[in-house]
């Protein structure tokens, strides 16, 4: 089996991304595969989306994707203003370039799940791909949610969304990378759900970008520090993206 990466939750933070990416090249990866939500919340859209092309084998739609092409009903005000300005940006007109094009095609193509081998790739959850949150606190408050993911799960499974990185089990149990020594192995029989955490805009109280390295049934979490205060100043000089895209970037909230 090749030693891979997965990202998720880009959200168009192209510092966080191009750090990530060349700590992943001195790792020496085989491929990476990213779990979504390419676009949203940061100022670089469309430089996010040209990487993910260029360096992703696999890329899977996340929710903010998806509300690029269909609308963002269900998003808070802050994200649906963001996801909004990022629609006007890319969606391509009949004079647009070839390039301007090929982003959107690629928007409109990504899958919503992915089977490689024994591992269950998707956005949300098994159940809900794009949409379903699985947090931490669910299993104690949620605990029969959590039951039936896991009736939908065949082995192991890495997801994004939450922003949260960790390891859910079928005892009912979450645990951080550091509880975990940033390193879970699975023992190829029982269930189990990792969060690779956010490389664009970590929510877990790091303000380090997150992903995983996948190496057999072991699962390492990186964090990598990345220039924080550029990504803030291309938000604040930006007038369609909220303040607040950018102060939460400092604190990984």
């Amino acid at each position: 089996m090749t030693r891979f990466a997965i990202i998720s939750d880009l959200h168009s933070n192209t510092e966080a991304l191009g750090a990530v990416l060349s700590r992943l090249e001195k790792e020496g990866v085989d491929s990476i595969v990213c779990l979504g939500d390419v676009v949203g919340y940061g100022p670089d859209p469309e430089h996010c989306i040209d990487l993910v092309m260029r360096h992703c084998e696999l890329t899977l739609c996340g929710n903010h994707d998806e509300a690029l092409l269909r609308g963002a009903q269900d998003f808070n005000p802050v994200a649906r203003q963001v996801i909004e300005y990022n629609r006007r940006t890319l969606k391509p007109s009949l004079l647009s370039s070839s390039l301007k094009r090929s982003r959107w095609r690629f928007i409109e193509s990504l899958p919503a799940r992915h089977q490689m081998g024994e591992f269950l790739l998707v956005h949300g959850s098994p159940r809900d791909p794009i949409h379903e949150y699985i947090m931490k606190t669910d299993v104690i408050f949620i605990p029969d949610k959590i039951r039936d993911i896991f009736d939908h799960l065949d082995g192991l499974c890495f997801v994004g969304h939450t922003h949260f990185p960790g390891v859910f089990t079928e005892d009912l149990q979450f645990r951080d990378p550091a509880q975990l020594d940033y390193t879970f192995t699975w023992d190829g029989q029982g269930k189990a759900i990792v969060n690779v955490g956010s490389v664009g805009q970590p929510r877990d109280g790091d303000p380090r970008a997150s992903c995983v390295i996948v190496d057999g049934h072991e699962v390492r979490f990186l964090r990598t520090d990345y220039d924080i205060a550029t990504v803030q100043r291309k938000i604040y000089d930006n007038p369609n993206i909220p303040d607040l895209c950018a102060a939460r970037l400092e604190i990984g909230k």
